[in-house]
């Protein structure tokens, strides 16, 4: 799975699975605002009963002259009965918190319901009922709703990874017909390429054909080489690994990549200036040579005919300018994208610069890009990093 899958794939699972935690979520707050008013309807219905209980039996023993025995376990809730002074009679109450100002009490752990009679019976001027099960059932509520968004979540993360899977295989199987025919056809031009080359220096040496035409030749030869490296690269991701990594001058590598691009600039009348010093870096000899290679060609292809291309060499900085149509400001950082290309009027794959790009990354080479449009560009590598 490359990375454009990974991401597709991972974007999906997290808008999946989010839109689906946050529609179970309305479902929980209303599943859950509907029991917590169904318990209080419950609890506030028990402390009227306990209470209407307490005083029924407080007024049957004052009708029979009998003294009031308080019985806990005849009442279904806890009961405190106190004088006018708020002093304890009897109670079996929890909480001994109790606000007599106020006919309801809602606290964390227990609601208390305070009735005071019009006239004491036996002394008792208040009654308090408490219920201690409706904050333990509204915790355990809470804790139960968690728990299934907690359990439904995976479960819905791991549908929404089997629905991606599911979905991303025939995009997978064609990505991989069009990977195995890129790599077959970068295989195939690769022989008659090289030979081709090949045919053309030895062509130049002896003479048998006029210069002119051994001219167009070998700069079509070139390009078609430009295309086969592009095409190896995209099709076997041929980025050396640091393992072989070697010291070497840059100014030598340099001035290969301006001989082999001479001709092609020729071509369309565009001057290639060079002023370069010797500088060793540590790096992949092909990694340095693609970095170049792109960088020029491209510097060749978008110049304005008759301009020049300038090639500089110093203090660590390798500096390839030309006089072409420019990037605007909003597009340099698109413009290192995969397929992302200066103008749809010029050839190309749009590959150039993403290459440039993940070597710049992997060896910690500091790119830097300076345009304007109309004017030209100007791109520079920083090798301080690996000198």
């Amino acid at each position: 799975m490359n990375k454009a899958e990974k991401q597709a794939l991972w974007s999906f699972i997290i808008i999946y699975t989010f839109s689906s935690l946050l529609l179970m979520s309305i479902i929980a707050v209303l599943y859950y605002n509907k029991e917590v008013a169904s318990e209080k309807s419950i609890c506030k219905k028990d402390l009227q009963e306990t209470i209407m209980d307490v005083e029924i039996t407080l007024l049957k023993a004052q009708m029979e002259g009998k003294t009031f025995l308080f019985c806990p376990i005849d009442y279904f809730l806890q009961v405190g009965l106190y004088d006018d002074n708020g002093e304890k009679i009897a109670s079996n109450l929890e909480y001994n918190d109790i606000d007599f100002n106020t006919a309801m009490s809602i606290k964390k752990k227990r609601i208390q319901q305070v009735k005071k009679l019009s006239t004491p019976i036996q002394n008792v001027s208040y009654i308090i009922a408490e219920d201690t099960s409706m904050p333990t059932n509204i915790g355990q509520l809470k804790y139960l709703i968690y728990l299934t968004i907690f359990i439904s979540s995976i479960f819905i993360a791991f549908i929404g990874y089997l629905l991606s899977r599911l979905l991303l295989k025939p995009v997978d199987e064609k990505f991989a017909q069009i990977d195995r025919f890129i790599k077959d056809s970068a295989h195939e031009i690769n022989t008659p390429v090289t030979a081709l080359l090949m045919s053309v220096s030895a062509l130049k040496k002896k003479g048998y054909a006029e210069e002119k035409l051994l001219r167009h030749i070998s700069i079509s030869s070139k390009q078609i080489s430009d295309i086969y490296n592009t095409l190896s690269h995209v099709a076997f991701s041929d980025i050396k690994d640091r393992d072989t990594v070697v010291k070497f001058d840059l100014k030598k590598e340099v001035l290969k990549s301006t001989t082999f691009y001479k001709e092609i600039a020729e071509a369309k009348k565009v001057k290639i200036v060079a002023n370069l010093k010797s500088i060793y870096i540590n790096m992949d000899k092909e990694s340095v040579n693609k970095l170049i290679n792109n960088l020029l060609s491209n510097a060749i292809k978008y110049s304005y005919h008759s301009k020049t291309v300038l090639i500089e060499l110093h203090d660590n900085k390798l500096l390839i300018k030309d006089e072409g149509i420019g990037i605007s400001e909003e597009n340099q950082q698109e413009i290192l994208k995969r397929y992302k290309r200066g103008t749809d009027l010029i050839g190309g794959f749009g590959i150039g610069l993403d290459i440039v790009n993940s070597i710049c990354m992997q060896y910690d080479i500091k790119l830097s890009i300076d345009s304007e449009i109309g004017k030209g560009s100007t791109f520079t590598l920083d090798f301080s990093q690996i000198v």
